[in-house]
Formats: structure tokens, sequence, C-alpha cells
């Protein structure tokens, strides 16, 4: 019992709105944490809480900080909740330097466009 956290009332309810928020069943959650699914189910529904280990995972499988899945509070760092573009970020990690710049300025391009088409409308 000595890795075994003390969790907030509201871990429950967070983890399944960052599992729903990624489009993500119970059981694709427990496959990308590399967990069984009746673990997620049961901590969703707050029946028991997760070893730290545990905890370091599903926050790794979801794209948020330990602090940020526990407490909710400031440590978020989330980047991407679009499952599909994580997806295509994760593919674009594999990709030689020289091609993960191009993608990089092309994506700038578009940013860059968007907010200038945002003043535009202001």
């Amino acid at each position: 019992m000595d890795n075994i956290i003390e969790l907030t009332a509201s871990f429950p309810e967070r983890l399944r709105q960052l599992r729903r928020e990624r489009d993500w069943s119970q059981g694709q959650l427990a496959n990308k944490a590399g967990i069984d699914i009746q673990r997620i189910s049961k901590y969703e529904r707050g029946i028991s809480s997760p070893p730290l280990e545990t905890l370091a995972r599903i926050a790794e499988a979801l794209n948020v900080s330990l602090d940020y899945l526990l407490t909710g509070k400031s440590g978020k760092t989330e980047k991407l909740k679009n499952a599909k573009l994580i997806e295509r970020m994760e593919e674009v990690e594999g990709l030689p330097s020289e091609y993960q710049e191009t993608l990089i300025s092309v994506l700038d391009s578009f940013i860059k466009r968007h907010k200038f088409e945002e003043l535009a409308h202001s």
C-alpha cells in the first residue's frame, strides 16, 4: 500500500473527461496505458485508486502531466486533444529532421494565415 496515492474526489471525473475528449473507449485507454480495462473502469467509478506507476502510464497515454491528472491544476501540459493530430505528430517524430523542419514551416504558414484572417475579420 506504500505506492497507492489518495486521490481527490474529482480524479474519477477528470479521468473520464480526458478519455472522452479523445473519443477513446475505456479499452483504448487501457491498451495505450498498458493496463487492464477493468482497472480503468474502477478508477473512473472511484472504486479503487491506481498505484503511482499506473498513474504515470495513464498520464503519459493521455498526454497530460501527472499533476494535472491528479489535481486538475496548473501542471496541465496537454498539447493536443485531437486524437488524429496526436497520432500524426507521433509519426512525424520518426521522420528525418529535414522533413520535420519542412512540416513545421508548413504549420507555421497555416497558423500565420489563420491569425491574419482573424485580424482581418475583427
